[in-house]
């Protein structure tokens, strides 16, 4: 070991080896591993000085631990960390400190008068070892393995320019364990344009990168009648009418076996985008999965609230149930159905069916509107996220359900993005930056 210092990222104290400085002399970690949560472990600590020395190094210590815990009551700004190195310029690794304290040996008193005092620091820490930031290359419509931020628009369809999601590449990031990801999402829009809920989703595939299974447009959608407006996703809209105080479906699409395969299984909550907006108090909708005539899943109902612009559906796992997934699955119809209370009619426009991954997914509901200029940052290593306002100031000003989200080791990471804005609308022309950092996570030193 090169080197083991103690702290946090407002200062560090080396007590062993480079630039080791009296009265720290070494220091021997005794890692447990297993497969648990966490690990109980001991470092002994080896200080040889003045007893003045000693007494300041004892007084370091001991902050750290009562810091420790401070942050656990969120009374401390910073969590305290074991750092190592393994070899002079490489990478740092952090243990966090989760409960410590100090002891030392019933004489040891008196060697401490003597100049001389071993100290063993007992510790709870995740049962893992993170490594230090670093960003992430990223590939979207704006371009490839871009770092220092990407623009990414707030919708996805076959216009070049019209992109939402970003990838991630597996060869782009080195990692033992699932590793805890930073995003930092700029609205770039101009004055005004600012953004209520904002949803961030994660899928990872050790060989797919495409984007195509994870929409649908209006031209891929059966039923109803379409539109031609420039203004609606991908340039289409459509139309749907019904009158029925029961469940019936009105819209239809059939996923295609290639695409329901790169869906992986994985669960998702279908967000379906209304064109227009609706009037209605008494409207609500569900999603049947189908497999010709059969039906695979009846979703439970939702209320259709008339304002919102959107319908967000319960997750819906896809393709449903086991398989052998020795061959591609068969298609699957993903069918959106629809009543009034009263039976009266009801007519619905929707340019977009979106399949949100949600396993990997962050939803957050803000106190205060995220305007131009103001930045979202989500910490998956901290566990915190908060909202930078004109890039100067922070606070936390959103409910944040959901994550963590994680870098997963040897695979292809694609991350999704919705925002909508204060009137709960997908404005499509919406823009934002996004940087992406993670930070490396490994079982063993």
């Amino acid at each position: 070991m090169n080197q083991i210092a103690i702290g946090d990222s407002s200062g560090w104290t080396v007590i062993d080896g480079q630039s080791v400085a009296a009265p720290c002399r070494r220091a021997a970690p005794f890692f447990q591993f297993g497969s648990g949560d966490l690990s109980q472990e001991r470092l002994e600590i080896t200080l040889a000085g003045t007893p003045a020395q000693i007494s300041t190094t004892l007084r370091t210590l001991q902050k750290v631990t009562l810091r420790a815990l401070a942050y656990a009551r969120g009374e401390y700004a910073y969590p305290q960390y074991i750092r190592f190195q393994q070899v002079a310029s490489g990478s740092y690794y952090y243990a966090q400190i989760l409960t410590a304290h100090l002891e030392e040996n019933p004489a040891g008193y008196r060697d401490h008068q003597k100049g001389s005092l071993v100290v063993t620091l007992h510790y709870t820490r995740p049962n893992y070892f993170d490594g230090d930031q670093v960003e992430l290359p990223l590939t979207g419509r704006a371009g490839s393995d871009v770092t220092g931020g990407i623009n990414i628009k707030n919708h996805t369809d076959a216009d070049a320019n019209d992109g939402s999601t970003l990838l991630i590449k597996a060869a782009n990031a080195l990692t033992d364990l699932p590793a805890p990801l930073r995003i930092e999402l700029l609205n770039n829009n101009g004055a005004g344009n600012g953004w209520n809920r904002i949803l961030i989703g994660l899928y990872h595939h050790p060989t797919f990168t495409g984007e195509d299974p994870f929409f649908c447009q209006a031209n891929d959608m059966t039923g109803g009648t379409q539109y031609v407006n420039a203004g609606a996703i991908n340039g289409y809209y459509r139309t749907f009418t019904f009158t029925t105080a029961t469940f019936a479906s009105f819209l239809s699409y059939a996923v295609p076996s290639n695409e329901i395969d790169d869906l992986d299984g994985r669960t998702y909550r279908p967000i379906l985008n209304l064109y227009n907006s609706h009037a209605y108090n008494d409207l609500h909708m569900r999603l049947r999965l189908m497999f010709g005539s059969y039906v695979l899943h009846v979703g439970d109902a939702v209320f259709c609230d008339p304002n919102y612009d959107y319908i967000l559906f319960p997750p819906v796992q896809l393709p449903p149930n086991q398989l052998l997934r020795e061959v591609d699955p068969n298609y699957v119809s993903i069918e959106v159905q629809g009543l009034r209370e009263g039976g009266a009619a009801a007519t619905i426009s929707s340019d977009q069916l979106q399949m949100f991954p949600i396993e990997n997914a962050l939803i957050f509901d803000q106190f205060f509107t995220c305007a131009p200029n103001d930045k979202l940052i989500y910490d998956a290593h901290r566990g915190l996220s908060v909202i930078r306002y004109g890039g100067s100031t922070e606070a936390v000003s959103h409910i944040r359900q959901g994550g963590p989200l994680l870098l997963y080791p040897g695979e292809n990471t694609r991350l999704f993005f919705v925002m909508y804005n204060t009137a709960n609308n997908l404005f499509i022309t919406h823009t934002a930056q996004v940087r992406a950092y993670y930070r490396p996570r490994v079982s063993v030193l």
